[in-house]
């Protein structure tokens, strides 16, 4: 794995065995998520992994106050940084296409909403989601969501959410779960492309934690590193 400082951040770039990878996913919250690829390597997928600065700032869509807290909400900000910035540097630096097609964002909890966001306003800049615990507890998130029009490209959405997740809390972030499920029943209505995918897990008993997180990371990309597989193989 690579570590480089860029600009204000650090990067964490695991490359596949294959010099051209199918697909390069922009980690959020830096490379916890897909260190587990460093001791076992994929053939397809190249991760980036972004250490945030101010994920509280940079990884929420807009001004919020949640009981004494203050989110600042800036993520149009950091999308348009990926967008026109980092893209373009890893391209240049290690020839990585930044095609939509070939590039996807991931992150867990208030990163997994960003990248929720970036699907919801910058549709043109990825086409594949994994999102982990996405906070959809924020306010007027799922509200925004639900009023979206439909999706038209083919976009492949991987999304995990524990059942237990905000049972500890007594205030806005009870609403975790239950509006996840209805934000997935509205984001696969709005897929209409005839190839999109959505995949949606839960699990009985999982919290809001890192293990849960990496867990199920790992089981989405494992599965779409296979379908590159299957799918080369296919046509060799």
């Amino acid at each position: 794995m690579k570590k480089w400082q860029w600009k204000e951040y650090n990067l964490s770039i695991l490359l596949p065995e294959n010099e051209t990878p199918q697909l390069t996913i922009i980690v959020q919250d830096g490379s916890y998520l897909f260190e587990y690829f460093e001791q076992h390597p994929l053939k397809h997928i190249a991760f980036v992994g972004v250490d945030p600065i101010d994920r509280n700032r940079e990884y929420t869509p807009w001004y919020a106050k949640v009981d004494d807290y203050a989110y600042e909400g800036e993520a149009d900000t950091y999308l348009t940084m990926v967008k026109d910035e980092l893209l373009p540097f890893l391209h240049k630096e290690f020839h990585l296409s930044i095609e939509p097609k070939h590039v996807g964002i991931a992150g867990a909890s208030f990163g997994a909403l960003v990248s929720l966001y970036s699907l919801l306003t910058r549709r043109e800049d990825f086409d594949y989601y994994f999102l982990l615990s996405a906070s959809l507890w924020y306010p007027d998130f799922l509200s925004f969501l639900q009023k979206q029009p439909a999706i038209t490209d083919e976009k492949h959405i991987f999304w995990y959410v524990g059942e237990k997740e905000g049972d500890e809390y007594p205030n806005i972030l009870r609403e975790m779960v239950p509006n996840t499920i209805e934000a997935t029943k509205a984001l696969e209505e709005k897929l209409v492309h005839p190839h999109a995918t959505f995949q949606f897990i839960t699990d009985a008993e999982g919290i809001h934690r890192h293990p849960y997180f990496e867990k199920y990371f790992r089981g989405f990309i494992l599965e779409v590193e296979d379908r590159f597989e299957a799918n080369i193989t296919s046509h060799a």
